[in-house]
């Protein structure tokens, strides 16, 4: 929130953290200022470095550098533009070749493993790295690079700084470049070079969609798949690039590619040969050799405990010891030798015939009633380890105290893991959460079991996402697929990609799903039945892009894979039947699969009014009565189950969607925006309102303007995703609300909560429910104003202006400063409030949370100073306050299919009346100014939305700065 181009020296030094360098990076796309001064500073560097060294005398200087050069900063900026003048002026080196040095083309060995499309600096070379700290990097052609900057080839520019290492230059002359092929490919370079593969296969997908064969763009794509483990999408792009017949580099790719399938073809030979080995030990075969052992030491450990339960005699147990002490070894314990020791004493003649059986179990011979069965006579003979081992292959929500008594009693850090993931998995999702957060810790902090604490961090990954909180879920899955990785195990990395590509797709990352699972179904050539998942999700991936082509196609081959229905596959169905691609026996599958679901007895409440939802969608289409009426038995049985189902929220939100649609396809307006405001538990709204949704290609936008006359617009024209809704809502209709006083608008997921739905010089705002109850006349105001918030160092943001009080009353007013204003503190002094305005920084880290977060003071005995959309649930704002969140990207949200995620959307449900928040960057010196008008305004009595359009239309009269068109009203 502050002004930000304070940074700019901060940024060129590359200061930043990384998530506050990428919101600079924004910034400096459109800040005019910090372009001149940027210029500026470049320009004296190169002038500087010119004078002090000579390119004939010393051929290896350093790379320029801000530091340790403050002199520069106090040169006059008249001075010094006028020097880069002259500097630009220089004409070109006439002996040599100047452009050999700016590209670095008269090494032996190129610098970087990434390609870059400017064409001096796409020479193949070999690529080499240096075994020690590296030579000091070459300096730039400083004349050459002059030459450049006069010809404004800021791509080049870009290239020869990303050459030498210094990205945070690089990054300043490639975000002033607009979209193209060859500029995606260099910021993909660019982030590849910064540890970001899957932003860089972002820019590689656009790169690649508009230039197919571009051969940069193909080979970063490679690199990009193999830093993100995925080795056969990226042999697939090295082996296009090998097609093109490049010299150098079609040769290298060849080689990159063949190395890439030879080593996936090894791990997975390997992890399979070692399966096969270890049914055969458990069938009484030899033992793994200690090579094995120490190569997939979590899949021995697993085989050592079934081959010993299967053994028949106490020889056949004394065998297993030497696999014992090299497992013991690893983990710095004596659990199994001393467990070998203890089976080798029990009474055989009672174990045999139970010991026999228990091997038929780990080859699936021993199902349903018959391991009932079985469990009972283990527990009849006492036989508590065959027991242990057997009830791994039951019901995991049977037997829970019965599992974790004997699990425990072993005394075996292994089993003590297992009782936690089994009886997380017979908890509900809030409770799994905390207890296996917990255990993961622990086992992660000891260092010990990585094979379990692996496994344990895939299952909290999968509570994360049946909670829908795709972010956590997805940092748990990729530190349980490093865990795989590091432990060659193939199979859980299989398991995990499917997880990945599942999130990916919630998130509406369609490129990351695309690349997981197209991955997963390379490593599985062979086995139809096990891609069937994996085609089923990348299906409604290319559902989710609006290739229904493509959605249908590979549904097909889905089906022809496996009969067994899934939720994912009948969703995708009931999506298909209103599209050209749907089939006459669509509904004959969709009908087999619903019976099969809800005989199964695995449903839930929510998962059920899921299933009712599916049901009705697709029979909207083929017969709108019975799909009506299915929909509407659908939102009364979803409205008795806790708010805390998630899919009881997502069966309500699709089940209106599809009710909202029709009757927009149906031309009913007005039982449309019904719906609209029902949805809401609002009244029907008379006038001054406006209605929109959007669901895949479809559109409906209705309204009532200052007349209460009905106005709307139906289409399905969409070819692409949602991007942003400038424009969307029609000339028409916006005229027909020009009258209005202000609109009410409600806006459904994904649209609610984005900037330039309607035009800002109208007074509107985005209605989340019915009015909150303001304070009655008299009630004494209580004002909460958060400022000079101590930001953590770690995230090396610059202080910000206090705010001022200019002569307010300050009889009801709290303020919270400095370290004083942590995140408990605020909350704590939130619930009374009739007014919060809360002055900090606001970041944006998609790895840390679905939504922007609030900095505040850390506290002094955990550190914590984020406030997120998370620590506002289960709060109650019992004075309703107006909230002005004066920091920046505090508006802005996470849209999802059934519900958005953002701060201003938090403090509503926590009983906010109103709350003012900006979707992009608030200068520091300018909020206050602009936020303080506002609120009087409201304190006067004038409506929110008025006051907001009013201040803003006043605003922009006066001032150039356009950030005011970015601050949203949440009502």
């Amino acid at each position: 929130m502050n002004s930000a181009c304070d940074n700019l020296e901060r940024f060129l030094d590359g200061e930043l953290a990384p998530a506050d360098a990428e919101n600079f990076r924004h910034h400096l796309a459109r800040c005019g200022p910090c372009e001149s001064r940027m210029k500026e500073l470049l320009a004296l560097e190169l002038l500087a470095d010119d004078a002090l060294n000579t390119v004939e005398t010393q051929p290896a200087r350093a790379a320029p550098s801000w530091r340790g050069k403050p002199w520069l900063m106090v040169v006059p900026l008249a001075l010094a533009a006028g020097l880069a003048v002259l500097m630009l002026r220089v004409p070109r080196s006439e002996s040599g070749d100047p452009g050999s040095e700016l590209w670095l083309a008269d090494a032996t060995t190129r610098p970087l493993e990434v390609r870059l499309t400017h064409p001096g600096a796409d020479g193949h070379r070999p690529y080499d790295v240096m075994r020690s700290a590296g030579t000091p990097p070459r300096a730039l052609a400083l004349r050459e690079l002059a030459r450049l900057e006069e010809a404004a080839d800021h791509r080049g520019i870009g290239s020869a700084f990303l050459l030498r290492g210094d990205l945070a230059q690089a990054t300043a002359f490639f975000d002033k470049l607009p979209h193209s092929p060859d500029v995606d490919t260099d910021r993909a370079a660019l982030a590849l070079q910064q540890g970001e593969p899957e932003k860089a296969l972002t820019l590689l997908e656009r790169a690649l969609k508009t230039r197919p064969g571009h051969a940069q763009a193909l080979w970063n794509q490679g690199l990009a798949f193999q830093r993100m483990g995925l080795p056969l999408r990226a042999a697939e792009s090295f082996e296009q690039v090998a097609g093109l017949k490049e010299r150098g580099w079609s040769e290298e790719a060849a080689q990159r590619a063949q190395a890439l399938r030879d080593a996936a073809v090894r791990e997975r030979k390997d992890w399979k040969g070692m399966r096969q080995d270890c049914q055969r030990m458990v069938d009484g075969g030899a033992p793994l050799s200690s090579a094995q052992a120490e190569a997939l030491p979590g899949m021995a450990r697993v085989c050592f405990y079934n081959a010993l339960r299967a053994a028949a005699s106490p020889e056949r147990v004394e065998s297993l010891r030497p696999l014992a002490v090299v497992l013991d070894r690893r983990e710095d314990g004596t659990h199994l030798e001393d467990l070998v020791r203890h089976t080798a004493r029990r009474d055989f003649s009672v174990r045999v015939p139970l010991a026999r059986e228990y091997a038929g179990l780990t080859r699936g011979e021993v199902k349903g009633p018959a391991l009932e069965a079985f469990l009972t006579r283990l527990r009849e003979a006492r036989q508590e380890d065959l027991l242990l081992g057997a009830l791994a292959y039951a019901d995991p929500r049977q037997s829970v105290e019965e599992y974790r008594a004997i699990a425990l009693a072993t005394k075996d850090p292994w089993f003590a893991l297992l009782a936690e993931e089994r009886q997380a998995k017979a908890e509900a999702p809030q409770q799994a959460r905390e207890r296996l957060q917990a255990a993961v810790q622990a086992c992660t902090q000891s260092g010990r079991q990585a094979y379990r604490c692996m496994l344990m961090q895939r299952e909290l990954g999968l509570v994360m996402a049946r909670l829908h909180r795709p972010v956590d879920a997805r940092t748990h899955f990729l530190a349980a697929l490093r865990g795989a990785r590091d432990s060659q195990e193939w199979g859980s990395q299989r398991n995990l990609l499917q997880d990945l590509g599942q999130v990916a797709r919630t998130q509406g990352d369609l490129v990351l799903a695309r690349a997981y699972l197209e991955e997963l179904l390379l490593q599985t050539p062979e086995g139809c039945a096990d891609s069937e998942v994996a085609l089923t999700n990348l299906a409604l991936a290319h559902h989710r892009a609006l290739d229904f082509a493509g959605a249908r196609e590979l549904l097909d081959r889905a089906i022809q894979c496996s009969q067994k229905p899934s939720m994912t596959r009948l969703a995708l169905l009931s999506d298909l039947a209103r599209t050209p691609f749907q089939k006459a026996e669509d509904a004959g599958l969709l009908e087999q699969g619903l019976r099969a679901l809800r005989e199964s007895g695995t449903q839930e409440a929510g998962d059920l009014a899921l299933l009712r939802h599916i049901e009705g969608r697709f029979f909207l289409e083929q017969d709108a009565q019975r799909g009506q009426a299915l929909l509407r038995q659908v939102l009364a049985e979803s409205s008795k189950l806790p708010a805390a189902d998630v899919s009881a929220r997502k069966a309500r939100v699709y089940s209106y969607t599809s009710l909202i649609l029709h009757a927009g396809r149906s031309g009913d307006l007005g039982q449309g925006l019904a719906l609209f405001a029902e949805e809401r538990a609002l009244p029907p709204p008379a006038k001054c309102v406006l209605g929109v949704t959007v669901d895949d290609e479809r559109t409906f936008v209705v309204a009532r303007d200052a007349e209460g006359r009905l106005i709307g617009h139906h289409d399905t024209g969409r070819t692409s995703p949602l991007a942003a809704v400038d424009g969307l809502v029609p000339d028409k209709v916006v005229a027909a609300l020009r009258a209005c006083p202000s609109v009410d608008v409600l806006a459904r997921p994904p649209v609610q909560g984005r900037a330039g739905l309607l035009p800002s010089d109208m007074a509107w705002s985005y209605r989340m429910g019915a009015p909150s109850a303001a304070p009655a006349p008299g009630v004494a105001p209580r004002r909460l104003v958060v400022t000079d918030v101590q930001s953590p160092a770690s995230l090396n943001l610059p202080a910000l202006r206090a705010w001022n009080e200019n002569g307010a009353d300050t009889k009801d007013l709290t303020l919270l400063r400095g370290a004083e204003a942590t995140p408990p503190r605020v909350l704590q002094a939130m619930r009374d409030a009739t007014e919060v305005q809360v002055h900090a920084h606001g970041i944006i880290d998609p790895s840390v949370a679905d939504a922007s977060v609030l900095v505040l003071s850390p506290e002094s005995s955990s550190g914590r100073f984020a406030l997120s959309t998370g620590d506002l649930k289960g709060q109650r704002l019992h004075g309703h306050p107006v909230v002005l969140l004066a920091a920046c990207y505090a508006g802005h949200t996470s849209a999802y299919l059934h519900e958005n995620f953002g701060l201003p959307l938090a403090f509503i449900e926590s009983g906010a009346r109103a709350v003012l928040a900006a979707t992009q960057e608030i200068p520091d010196a300018e909020a206050n100014a602009f936020f303080e008008p506002v609120l009087a305004r409201i304190r006067e009595g004038a409506p929110a939305a008025v006051a907001l359009r009013d201040e803003r239309q006043a605003w922009l009269k006066r001032h150039s700065s356009a950030w005011v068109h970015q601050v949203l009203l949440f009502e």
